[in-house]
């Protein structure tokens, strides 16, 4: 069982068409969250997988409960919690590029305890990232299951940056630095990157990462592909030619994909890693593109399933 852990919420996406002074506006409710989004990407991969977040008991976390188990995630590591819901309103721009606003100080995906996390459970792997890693008390419990768990499992890493939700870069810098000590899979946007990082070279950083033992680093350039990384080779990936919907939930994709791939991988060779050559890191990045892709050619995080991703390729 591979376990996704963060944010569970509901994006609430904003006409941007509407006239900015008028007294109405059109809203479009969508359960999401990025490991939410993961977390479902997986189990349309056919990859055994569980959430672990805390969901409120209210009307709107009963519904995100329906969702996680229509698609066949796994809930016995979700913390119930008397707590509201977070909401991410989305306003998309003229080429479908996202702007969010959150609310949700005092939600129940930002307190999860320790006394929340799987005790004696093992894990195929986890994967954690976005305002989940910075938000206490959910990034400290976070952190010691990371701790717990590592070098004993796929551990995968997507910041994932939010700066409406934690505008202090340093502690968004402090967190991704704790985590990539354990990490094998580390994927970061260019935007993401420039946040973070603005006066560093993107090379330099890889380095180091890959100095901390990290098995893929990958970075993400929208319509510009994406940049591979492994402890030996590199390899660049071109993104498809499609009419783009938005690109809500595409770097979501690219994670679900990477861990998909990486899974695989590890199943079938305890030396998986010393297979990351250049031509392996093109055939991962081609299926992770692809899937992206796809998501950007929908409405919101309509993450694919594997028969759509290679009809594609």
């Amino acid at each position: 069982m591979f376990l996704v852990c963060g944010e569970a919420l509901f994006d609430i996406f904003v006409d941007g068409n509407a006239e900015i002074s008028s007294t109405q506006l059109s809203l479009d409710a969508v359960a999401g969250g990025s490991p939410f989004n993961v977390a479902i990407g997986l189990a349309r991969l056919k990859q055994p997988v569980a959430l672990l977040s805390g969901v409120s008991e209210d009307f709107l976390g009963q519904r995100l409960m329906a969702v996680l188990e229509r698609e066949g995630v796994a809930t016995e590591h979700i913390a119930s919690k008397a707590l509201p819901t977070t909401l991410s309103f989305i306003q998309k721009d003229d080429e479908g590029v996202p702007d969010y606003a959150f609310y949700g100080n005092g939600a129940a995906d930002r307190a999860v305890l320790p006394q929340d996390l799987p005790e004696d459970a093992t894990f195929s792997g986890i994967h954690v990232g976005s305002y989940s890693i910075v938000t206490p008390p959910t990034s400290e419990s976070l952190l010691s299951l990371i701790w717990k768990h590592s070098r004993k499992c796929l551990i995968s890493l997507d910041p994932n940056v939010r700066l409406n939700v934690e505008p202090n870069k340093d502690i968004w810098r402090e967190r991704v630095a704790l985590i990539a000590k354990h990490a094998d899979l580390l994927k970061i946007s260019d935007e993401d990157f420039g946040h973070l990082y603005p006066e560093i070279a993107f090379e330099d950083k890889v380095t180091e990462w890959l100095g901390l033992g990290i098995s893929l680093v990958v970075l993400t350039k929208g319509g510009d592909g994406a940049q591979l990384w492994s402890q030996t080779d590199t390899a660049s990936v071109a993104t498809p030619k499609i009419v783009v919907a938005d690109t809500v939930g595409a770097g979501d994709t690219f994670q679900t994909s990477l861990i998909d791939q990486l899974l695989t991988m590890r199943e079938a060779s305890s030396d998986w890693s010393a297979q990351l050559n250049a031509q392996k890191l093109q055939e991962i990045g081609k299926f992770a593109a692809t899937a992206a892709a796809i998501t950007c050619s929908r409405q919101g995080a309509d993450l694919p399933n594997r028969e759509e991703i290679l009809a594609a390729q």
